[in-house]
């Protein structure tokens, strides 16, 4: 099972999965790729959930009540409770069949109205403000994908508690009602987690975190352009490899998950694979060797499973790529040598 975690743009299929799948098919191996990313956002601005966000915040409004008649609300459960408060009158069910309208004027020719897309972006918007709330003090933004969950993302320890945070991390509940339904479904051997930029690494994180508890045996890696900008650091918190996933795959990842899939199944030798960081007996290793892929020998991207009627567009768009990397390769700046 391979997974592309939130925040990423809604309006097409990313293509590190289908990317990967075609290759893994290719050599028959059954895989299942979801856009966690697109159906999150569908989930976020339907009728059930911003309910069960309103039972969210009602419950959380309620504790605070009781906190503040015994005298022992914090500075910031004041500030929270008037967020709250501010927002219990909303008519939650016409704001949902706001964001229905919106989502079905993004998804048909009313795209094409500039007035019509204006709204409904802002009522996305004004959703994510809404969802916010019960995320207090996190800061869930819609387009620009800007979201902040008030931890770092470069301080391992401020990533390590974002993982466990009930409050603020809303991807262990996208997780609960999205990813670990079907990992429990399925019961791939092996879940493969794409990490392309920084603004999904939270959510990435959070959605190996949570499958490595529910389901130890499952084998976890993760990769993409962010997994090999940190192939210098992630060997040096042993915790990521523990807790967190079993394996981290840097640069181009096609061969290199192939030959995973054999080492997991017996067939290789995992010191063997390329492109690869992982931990035995030993510690941490980041295998040497990198392969780079020959473009001109890999099938077509396989976008099959991905929910193509789902994105916020009016028409189908598929990416894709005729050529990566740069014989250059030297500018520091530039990020087609990392992945």
């Amino acid at each position: 099972m391979l997974l592309f975690p939130p925040e990423w743009v809604p309006t097409a299929p990313y293509l590190a999965l289908p990317s990967l799948t075609a290759v893994l098919r290719q050599h028959g191996h059954p895989v299942i790729q979801k856009d966690v990313n697109i159906e999150m956002y569908d989930l976020f601005f339907s009728d059930t959930f911003l309910i069960w966000v309103k039972a969210r915040m009602g419950m959380q409004l309620h504790a605070l009540e009781a906190k503040e008649a015994a005298g022992l609300l914090t500075e910031q459960e004041v500030d929270q409770k008037a967020v709250l408060s501010r927002k219990a009158d909303v008519d939650v069910f016409e704001l949902a069949a706001h964001a229905m309208e919106a989502k079905r004027i993004t998804r048909g020719e009313d795209f094409y109205a500039a007035d019509k897309l204006e709204w409904a972006l802002n009522t996305f918007r004004e959703v994510m403000q809404y969802i916010s709330a019960a995320y207090y003090p996190a800061s869930l933004v819609f387009y620009p994908m800007e979201s902040n969950l008030g931890y770092r993302p470069g301080v391992s320890q401020e990533v390590f508690a974002c993982l466990e945070d009930e409050q603020v991390n809303v991807y262990r509940d996208v997780c609960r009602q999205l990813v670990l339904p079907a990992v429990s479904k399925e019961r791939p051997d092996v879940v493969g987690v794409s990490i392309g930029t920084q603004m999904q690494l939270m959510a990435g994180l959070t959605f190996c975190r949570m499958i490595k508890e529910a389901f130890p045996e499952i084998h976890l890696t993760v990769g993409g352009n962010i997994i090999t900008r940190l192939q210098e650091e992630l060997p040096k918190h042993e915790r990521f490899f523990t807790e967190i996933f079993d394996t981290a795959i840097m640069y181009e990842g096609e061969h290199a998950l192939l030959w995973l899939l054999e080492a997991v199944a017996g067939d290789r030798a995992i010191p063997t694979i390329p492109n690869l960081i992982y931990r035995d007996e030993d510690g941490i290793h980041v295998n040497p060797e990198i392969h780079t892929e020959k473009m001109a020998s890999l099938p077509l991207p396989d976008f099959e499973g991905f929910p193509l009627d789902s994105y916020f567009v009016p028409v189908r768009i598929l990416p894709y790529l005729a050529t990566r990397g740069c014989y250059w390769g030297r500018c520091t700046f530039c990020d087609h040598g990392q992945g």
